[in-house]
């Protein structure tokens, strides 16, 4: 303990903000207050910059955490990759804790944190509802081929008129998980009740509490393709892993059944293999798409951008401002948490 006389150094906590986001304005001057904060914003125009910043000396380089606010994916920060593999070897022995926004956390090295003793810490849950509401919006796309809809109403009307023999209704289909987590489970539950659909899904393990949310239940199956075979359509709302990467591809839509498959991908782009799908869907495998994600984000495959039966979206599924209060509150309890205990509220990873 300082001699009473002493006034405590300030924690050097370092901001990477979106322009897009919602700010406890209050909750932060006091937590400032009651921990002797230093709140210091990131404006590194390069990793190369954020990496001198935080050497000895530099002014990252008394850092206790780093916490990353709002939407990832707007701003000049968008694409930056501040907990990637070749950033974590230049972190400070005092850096303690990552506190970042959202349910993914593919683009950080977890494995790497938890050797330097680091917390990683998401937003679980936060994002739920708006995420499932645009899987929700796709899956119907899928159906009912909505997107090329309204490019008829704008540039040819009569040309709708081909939707007669193709689109239905997705009453009484099957909806295929993959991942039925807190956003698969909402997705399920949102197509059962608005849709009418009934659902089947697949992952790690068998969730019985998931399946009792739902009116009519769900049926587990071990594999995508155990599954494949009887769904009308399959929707990806699973963390992407190197066990997910391309998760469908060429050999799971050839085991469409008959009438296709419809694919909605809510989740990350690179668990799809997208020549596989271009293939898939000139062959009658797949009969609908709906991508809010991307392989080569921000760029968009240009067969399927130009492919109007086809939905796209530009990773918008988590843009809602209950998105942006979600983040800032669980960003905010997980640095209140560590503050106070030394444990953090939604970690990631464990650090003993």
């Amino acid at each position: 303990m300082p001699p009473p006389s002493e006034t405590p150094k300030p924690i050097d906590i370092l901001l990477i903000e979106s322009p897009v986001q919602s700010i406890d304005h209050a909750r932060r001057q006091a937590l400032v207050k009651k921990y002797n904060l230093n709140l210091i914003l990131y404006d590194c125009p390069s990793p190369s910059s954020f990496k001198a910043r935080l050497a000895p000396g530099g002014p990252y380089s008394n850092l206790t955490a780093i916490l990353r606010n709002g939407w990832l994916k707007a701003g000049p920060y968008a694409y930056h990759t501040p907990f990637s593999t070749d950033l974590i070897p230049f972190f400070p022995p005092s850096l303690k804790l990552i506190c970042c926004s959202g349910h993914g956390h593919d683009t950080a090295d977890i494995e790497a944190l938890t050797e330097r003793g680091i917390w990683y810490c998401n937003t679980p849950n936060a994002c739920t509802e708006a995420v499932a509401n645009t899987g929700l919006a796709l899956v119907l796309d899928t159906f009912r081929y909505l997107s090329y809809a309204q490019w008829c109403a704008r540039y040819d009307w009569m040309k709708s008129r081909d939707l007669g023999v193709k689109a239905v209704d997705p009453a009484n289909r099957v909806l295929g998980i993959v991942g039925m987590g807190d956003i698969g489970l909402a997705i399920a539950r949102k197509c059962e009740g608005a849709l009418g659909m009934r659902v089947v899904y697949t992952g790690p393990r068998r969730k019985i509490v998931a399946e009792g949310m739902l009116e009519r239940g769900a049926v587990y199956f071990s594999s995508v393709d155990e599954m494949i075979p009887h769904v009308d359509c399959i929707v990806l709302s699973a963390p992407y892993t190197a066990s997910t990467h391309h998760l469908l591809s060429s050999q799971q839509f050839a085991l469409a059944k008959e009438g296709g498959l419809r694919v909605v991908n809510v989740a990350r782009g690179k668990m799809v293999d997208e020549e596989a799908l271009l293939e898939a869907l000139e062959a009658g495998q797949v009969v609908g798409v709906g991508l809010d994600v991307h392989d080569s984000e921000p760029s968009v495959n240009s067969r399927l951008r130009d492919n109007w039966m086809v939905t796209l979206l530009p990773h918008i599924g988590v843009c809602s401002a209950s998105s942006w209060e979600g983040f800032e509150r669980g960003n905010l309890d997980n640095l209140e948490g560590w503050l106070e205990t030394k444990r953090p509220v939604t970690p990631v990873n464990w650090v003993g």
